[in-house]
C-alpha cells in the first residue's frame, strides 16, 4: 500500500489501498457465508445416541456453535470496517492530490497547449472546464468510496442480481474515470446519475466538436458505451482535429413507459443543455479560436431533447438524428423553429423497421391536446439529408429492434456516416443499399412502402 522513498518518506498509492479494500471484501463475504451456514446449524438432542447424556452434550454442542458464530460476525464487523477506511483513506488522498494540483496550477501560468498529435489528458485542459474537471474528479472519488459501501451493504443483504450488478457498474465507471484521468465537466450521482464528458481536446487546430445526447435508458448502467462511442469517432481522426461530447446531464426516461412517449423530461432537461451550449461555443472560442463546427447529434429520445433545445436557440452547425424519436414536441416545420436555426446543415437516418417508427412523426394530433409526441419525423422534415444505416462490422444488415442501438457501433456504415457528417466527409445516402438475397430485399422493399403511416396534418 506504500512504497519508500529516496528521502525515507513513503509514497501512498491509492490503488493498492483500493486492491486491499477489495481483499477484504471477499474475505468478509466468505466470513459471512460461514457465519449464516453456523447460524442455521441446529443438533437435536437424539444426534448424540439418545442416551442419558446426550441432551447437555447436544446443547453443550449448541452454545459452541454460536459462540463461534458469534466471533465469526465480529470478524466479519472488524473486516468490513477496515475496509471501509482504506476506501476512505484512498479516497483521501485522491482529494488531497487534487488539492494539492490545484494550488501548484493556480501559481503557474496558462497549461501550454499539446500538439495536434498528443493524447487527451490534464495537458490540454484551460479555461473554466479546468476547475470544473478538478472538481468533479473529487466527486468521483467522494462515490466512489459511496459506492464501494453500498456494494458491501447489498451483498451482506443479500441483495438481488440486478442491484448488485447495478452497483459494479457505478463501481467500473468511477474507477476508469480516475485511472484514466477522464474529463468529466457535469457529475451527480443521485438518482440514474447525471455527467457530461469531453472526450479530446478543444486548442488551436481543433476543427470539429460533435455534441452527442443519448434516448431512453440512459444511466450509469450504459454511459460507459456512449463514452465510448464518443472515442471511437475522435481516435478515427488521425489529424487529432476532432473532439466529442457525451450529454446526458438530465434525467431520462427509463423502460417505453409513459414517460418514454411524454416531451415532459425532454422540456426539462432542454434549458440546460441550451446553456451547456452556451458554455460549450465559450469554451471552443477561448480554447479552439473561430472555424470550428459543431454537429449535435441526438440519438432516439434525444431528438426531442436537443430539438426542444433548439426552439430555445441551441447552436449547433449541423445536426445528425440518429434513430431520432422526433423533431422536439411541436416542432412539425421549419417556421416553428427560431431564426438562430437557420442555415443548420440537417441530416438523418433510422435503420428500416426499427420500431422508433411508430412514433416518428404519428403524434401531431396528440400534440395538439396533449404533451406526448416529439415531434415531425427528422427523416422527412424539410432540408434534412436522409442517410443510409446500411450494414453492420460484420457485413449483415442493420434492420428491427437491434438496430435501435446498433447503428452507434464503430464498423458500420451508420457509424461511418455519423462520423463523416461530423468531420464534413462524404456521406452516404439513403437508397443506396443494395441487398443481397430475398430476406434483405423483402426488409428494403417493406421499409420503402412505409408501412407505418405517417400523419402530417391533426385529425
Amino acid at each position: 500500500m506504500t512504497s519508500a522513498t529516496t528521502a525515507g518518506g513513503y509514497r501512498v498509492a491509492p490503488d493498492r489501498l483500493d486492491t486491499a479494500a477489495g481483499e477484504l471484501d471477499t474475505r468478509a463475504g466468505a466470513l459471512a457465508a460461514a457465519k449464516t451456514a453456523l447460524d442455521g446449524e441446529n443438533v437435536p438432542a437424539a444426534a448424540f445416541g439418545g442416551v442419558s447424556a446426550s441432551s447437555p452434550a447436544a446443547a453443550s454442542y449448541q452454545r459452541m456453535i454460536k459462540e463461534l458464530a458469534g466471533r465469526l460476525g465480529d470478524q466479519v464487523t472488524r473486516a468490513r470496517t477496515i475496509q471501509s477506511g482504506l476506501g476512505a483513506c484512498a479516497t483521501g488522498y485522491r482529494r488531497a492530490d487534487v488539492q494539492v494540483a490545484a494550488m501548484y496550477r493556480a501559481l503557474l501560468p496558462e497549461d501550454p497547449l499539446p500538439s495536434a498529435g498528443s493524447a487527451s489528458g490534464a495537458s490540454g485542459r484551460t479555461g473554466a472546464w479546468a476547475g470544473a474537471i478538478a472538481d468533479n474528479r473529487t466527486k468521483v472519488a467522494d462515490a466512489l468510496t459511496a459506492e464501494r459501501n453500498v456494494l458491501t451493504q447489498l451483498k451482506a443483504d443479500h441483495a438481488d442480481a440486478g442491484a448488485l450488478a447495478r452497483s459494479q457498474h457505478r463501481i467500473s465507471l468511477y474507477e476508469d474515470i480516475l485511472a484514466n484521468d477522464r474529463q468529466i465537466l457535469r457529475f451527480d450521482p443521485a438518482g440514474t446519475g447525471r455527467i457530461a464528458e469531453l472526450v479530446g481536446q478543444l486548442r488551436p487546430g481543433t476543427r470539429n466538436v460533435g455534441l452527442f445526447v443519448p434516448g431512453i435508458n440512459t444511466s450509469f448502467d450504459n454511459f460507459q458505451d456512449y463514452a465510448d462511442l464518443g472515442k471511437s469517432l475522435t481516435g478515427a481522426d488521425p489529424t487529432g482535429r476532432t473532439a466529442m461530447v457525451v450529454w446526458a446531464d438530465g434525467e431520462f426516461p427509463q423502460g417505453l413507459g409513459l414517460d418514454a412517449a411524454s416531451a415532459t423530461m425532454a422540456q426539462k432537461m432542454a434549458p440546460d443543455l441550451k446553456a451547456f451550449g452556451d458554455e460549450l461555443q465559450q469554451q471552443i472560442h477561448a480554447n479552439a479560436g473561430d472555424g470550428v463546427i459543431v454537429t449535435g447529434v441526438p440519438h432516439s429520445y434525444g431528438g426531442d431533447v436537443m430539438g426542444t433545445a433548439e426552439t430555445l436557440g441551441l447552436k449547433v452547425d449541423r445536426m445528425l438524428y440518429v434513430e431520432g424519436a422526433g423533431m422536439g414536441h411541436g416542432v412539425w416545420s421549419p417556421a416553428d423553429l427560431p431564426a438562430s436555426q437557420a442555415g443548420i446543415q440537417r441530416f438523418s437516418m433510422t435503420a428500416p423497421l426499427d420500431p422508433i417508427e411508430t412514433v416518428q412523426g404519428n403524434t401531431r394530433a396528440l400534440e395538439w391536446v396533449s404533451n406526448f409526441g416529439h415531434g415531425a419525423d427528422p427523416d422527412t422534415f424539410p432540408g434534412v439529408t436522409q442517410l443510409e444505416t446500411g450494414r453492420d462490422a460484420s457485413g449483415a444488415q442493420q434492420w428491427g429492434y437491434e438496430s435501435h442501438s446498433g447503428v452507434l457501433k464503430p464498423g458500420s456504415d451508420s457509424w461511418n456516416n455519423i462520423y463523416q457528417v461530423i468531420t464534413g466527409g462524404a456521406t452516404t445516402p439513403e437508397g443506396s443499399f443494395q441487398p443481397r438475397g430475398i430476406g434483405e430485399a423483402l426488409v428494403e422493399g417493406i421499409n420503402q412502402q412505409q408501412v407505418i403511416p405517417r400523419l402530417e396534418s391533426p385529425l
